[in-house]
């Protein structure tokens, strides 16, 4: 059938999936570390002896003198016992030997495969775009880290959001390889008339990504636990004081309500416009596309946005003092979810190849299970 409809090897499309997971992993452990504060716990970045955690007591003493030096310390945490420590050292720790472990199943993986001529030179490439996006995470998880052990006693909101979307945009492209990789692309849906709507669930929802990003860093939900008012007003009466809209409260924000109403109040109203934007994207694809694969994607679509709304709403109505970390990390995890249902979605719409006549007869039998 000739090169362009090679089929790659089980073990290949296992490797890839096993990726996804551990990457989906990696993110749900970060929101569990950041939202037990446990982020600035290791003030050092060991790449190798790093790996090995405190063994005795002597090592757990060092390590917490060295936690003793920084600002989350002096100004948060300075009556936190050696017990209290471990926990937070615990998930900073298993935080960065995920990541180390992730390293090591792609590369060993990836010497296997090549080795064995699985990889052929497009997928070379794609795994190429996946080890630089993955190196760019890591260096900027670090510079993350950093953030917080100069002067402020917290990670900086905006350089965490940043090293959310680099890892949300690993996980996506990892996500689109293994599709190429399991059912290469054999058809699409062009001059369908929802291309626009497409677009536009594809860019909101980016936004609406990095506003909680921003928003989840700076606590946000905090200040205003309320919904669907924020602490009885539509609008929080510091973003009507024109005084307040400075650059000095976007950087130092915790000095101030205004950037915590202001992201609070942009992450709602996006979350909102999200809804909306899918409800119409899926009522269009219903009346112009027949196809179960994508109708099947949608329904799921719809039920995943409603499901991340109300984990949203209680997690800002149960953020009374802390923001809970269950429900903070079943509303990250759901946002995962979202963004691997829509870039299935976008795959689905990607024009491919034309079908091979054997390949004609597989599609349309299984276009006709899908359909009992």
């Amino acid at each position: 059938m000739g090169k362009s409809l090679r089929s790659y090897p089980r073990s290949v499309k296992i490797w890839l999936l096993v990726g996804l997971v551990m990457i989906v992993g990696q993110i749900v452990i970060g929101g569990i570390t950041r939202l037990t504060e446990s982020g600035l716990s290791i003030t050092e970045w060991e790449v190798l002896s790093g790996a090995v955690p405190p063994l005795n007591a002597a090592d757990w003493q060092v390590e917490f003198e060295k936690y003793q030096q920084s600002p989350q310390y002096a100004q948060i945490f300075a009556d936190i016992t050696l017990a209290d420590f471990k926990f937070i050292y615990f998930w900073e720790w298993f935080h960065r030997q995920w990541a180390r472990t992730m390293g090591l199943v792609f590369a060993v993986g990836f010497v296997i495969f090549w080795r064995r001529g699985y990889l052929d030179p497009p997928l070379m490439r794609r795994l190429g775009v996946v080890v630089l996006l993955a190196a760019l995470a890591a260096s900027f998880g670090w510079i993350m880290v950093a953030s917080g052990l100069i002067d402020r006693p917290w990670v900086n909101a905006y350089k965490l959001t940043l090293h959310l979307a680099l890892g949300i945009t690993l996980f996506s492209y990892l996500l689109w390889v293994t599709l190429k990789v399991i059912r290469p692309r054999i058809s699409g849906f062009p001059h369908s008339g929802v291309e626009s709507w497409r677009w536009a669930l594809n860019g909101v929802l980016a936004v609406q990504l990095l506003l909680g990003g921003v928003m989840s860093g700076a606590r946000a939900a905090l200040p205003y636990p309320t919904w669907p008012d924020m602490n009885g007003r539509f609008i929080p009466p510091v973003l009507l004081d024109a005084g307040a809209w400075t650059v000095e409260n976007l950087v130092r924000y915790e000095s101030s309500l205004f950037q915590p109403a202001l992201f609070q109040l942009l992450h709602r109203m996006t979350a909102y416009s999200l809804i909306v934007i899918a409800l119409y994207f899926v009522y269009r694809c219903y009346k112009r596309i027949s196809d179960t694969r994508l109708q099947r994607a949608n329904t799921l679509l719809i039920s995943l946005l409603i499901t991340q709304a109300i984990l949203g709403i209680a997690t800002v109505v149960n953020s009374v003092g802390q923001v809970p970390v269950g429900l903070g990390v079943a509303h990250q995890f759901t946002a995962i979810a979202v963004v691997a249902l829509v870039v299935y979605i976008n795959y689905l719409f990607q024009p491919g190849r034309p079908l091979h006549p054997v390949e004609k007869v597989v599609e349309n039998n299984r276009q006709k299970n899908l359909a009992v």
